[in-house]
């Protein structure tokens, strides 16, 4: 599949490509080259890593071409630093992947790669990156967004309390939530069963998504993700009391690779289900039509932008990009969501006071919504300057022999 990144101007300038899960072209409206292939040149890399809890570390990955034209990508949650590190300087040093890394950091390196590959793109193209994805989506046709339609400057998200600091009594978790709609989201989600339960688990997450509807009210959606942490035989009580609170979607309750399962729990309540986070193959989505309502693929686990665009346009179920990540995956993810009319975006609250400063104040949230920012690319990028952003490693890869 082609795709073609027209420049801003009319003036030739240098050109670029991207191939991932699909082929990029970029060329002008007159076919004039714009960049020399992207993806088909030796470049420098870095990685960065920012230390932001206990259970999240962000990884940024730039690549800087021989015309100092950079891009930026990101593998947060990826797997072990140490794994990610050991992948890229085996990249770095022959071309080959480590053969001690699991498939799943792999792929998420490769998603980082392909996300710098088309900010740096659309960079030297002129272009913002919502404007590239969206000549991508309907060259691929599908659901989204119609061909032709003018990308939004702005997305809309939801609040994700799951990595936001404090307890995670019923109580603590509403007030979490309250702090969220107070700040302007109007959308929140919990995720009430990853703590331990025992044979109570389920009757405890239960808890916590009450208290958190009688603290926001009736006019904030609230949006369960399971994490899968329920049989379906546990999950079954709690449909009926989910359907009585008013939740927005159920996440997650059974896997989209177990499609047997997911129609049983899709015959079992009328609830929107979502799901498809970790989905990185067309088959898995494909197998899940008719039983998932909402589709969220992950710019960086599924392979990157690209292999995400194509998973979107591989169902009729809504699209809400995964997004439990830094800045630079939340900005490729709402260049996606813009680009094909998609959302909510899932953004990480609470986390840490000081993220919108690792990009310069770059990430503009403002009534709930994600403000995009102005210029070519992503519009934002880390600041270097930052005392939690640190180089963890540089070296020189191939581009050719980074696929997953």
């Amino acid at each position: 599949m082609t795709i073609t990144v027209t420049t801003a101007t009319t003036t030739p300038t240098a050109a670029a490509t991207t191939t991932a899960a699909t082929a990029a072209a970029a060329t002008t409206a007159t076919t004039t080259p714009v960049a020399a292939a992207v993806g088909a040149r030796v470049q420098r890399a870095e990685l960065h890593h920012v230390a932001v809890s206990g259970r999240t570390d962000w990884l940024l990955l730039r690549i800087t071409d021989s015309d100092g034209v950079s891009g930026w990508g990101e593998c947060s949650d990826a797997g072990p630093l140490t794994a990610v590190l050991r992948e890229l300087r085996e990249l770095a040093a022959w071309g080959q992947q480590a053969p001690d890394v699991g498939e799943f950091t792999r792929r998420t390196i490769a998603g980082a790669i392909e996300q710098a590959e088309l900010d740096q793109a659309a960079r030297r193209a002129g272009r913002p990156l919502r404007d590239v994805l969206a000549e991508a989506g309907a060259s691929l046709g599908g659901a989204g967004a119609p061909a032709g339609a003018v990308p939004a400057d702005s997305v809309e998200l939801y609040a994700d309390l799951n990595r936001a600091p404090g307890g995670r009594a019923p109580a603590e978790v509403a007030a979490t939530a309250l702090a969220a709609v107070r700040a302007g989201f109007r959308t929140v989600k919990l995720a009430p069963f990853d703590t331990p339960g025992g044979d109570r688990l389920g009757y405890l997450g239960l808890a916590r998504v009450q208290a958190v509807r009688e603290a926001v009210g009736d006019d904030v959606t609230i949006l369960v993700d399971c994490h899968e942490r329920l049989s379906l035989e546990d999950l079954t009580p709690l449909l009926e009391p989910f359907a009585e609170l008013g939740i927005g979607w159920l996440e997650d309750g059974v896997g989209i690779d177990r499609p047997a399962d997911l129609a049983r729990l899709r015959g079992l309540t009328g609830l929107t289900l979502a799901g498809g986070g970790l989905a990185h193959r067309i088959e898995q989505v494909e197998a899940a039509a008719g039983l998932l309502d909402v589709l969220l693929p992950d710019v960086k686990h599924a392979g990157g932008p690209l292999a995400a665009l194509a998973l979107a346009r591989a169902t009729d179920a809504r699209i809400s990009p995964r997004n439990s990540s830094g800045p630079v995956a939340t900005l490729h993810s709402a260049h996606l969501a813009a680009a094909i009319g998609a959302g909510p975006l899932a953004y990480a609250f609470g986390e840490v006071p000081w993220r919108a400063a690792v990009t310069g104040g770059r990430e503009q949230i403002r009534d709930g919504r994600l403000i995009l920012p102005a210029g070519p690319g992503l519009g934002g990028e880390p600041d270097l300057r930052h005392p939690e952003v640190v180089k963890v490693w540089s070296d020189v890869i191939d581009l050719r022999r980074t696929s997953c």
